[in-house]
């Protein structure tokens, strides 16, 4: 029988995946509204518009801070960069 890896994101409570969220913005020195969108993404699974309506701001506007956040976590890729955020988590 093959054994599969339990899902360490499964394990974590909604206010356990917060604290984790917002330490990773301070170890990559995100801005507040970059720790938001990030939570957004990670949390809720929102696209770019989603975004851009929760927060009041355009599509375009979200992209740039979505890039902003990948140059500082030193990332081109949105499943490396929820990965980065789950292993900090670990």
């Amino acid at each position: 029988m093959q054994h599969v890896q339990e899902n360490p994101v499964k394990n974590l409570h909604h206010k356990s995946v917060q604290s984790v969220i917002t330490q990773f913005a301070a170890l990559h020195l995100l801005t507040n509204r970059e720790s938001e969108i990030i939570g957004l993404i990670a949390l809720h699974g929102y696209s770019n518009k989603e975004i851009a309506d929760h927060c009041n701001i355009s599509e375009k506007t979200v992209k740039v801070h979505i890039d902003k956040i990948m140059d500082k976590v030193g990332t081109r890729s949105m499943r490396k960069l929820l990965a980065a955020i789950i292993s900090n988590a670990v």
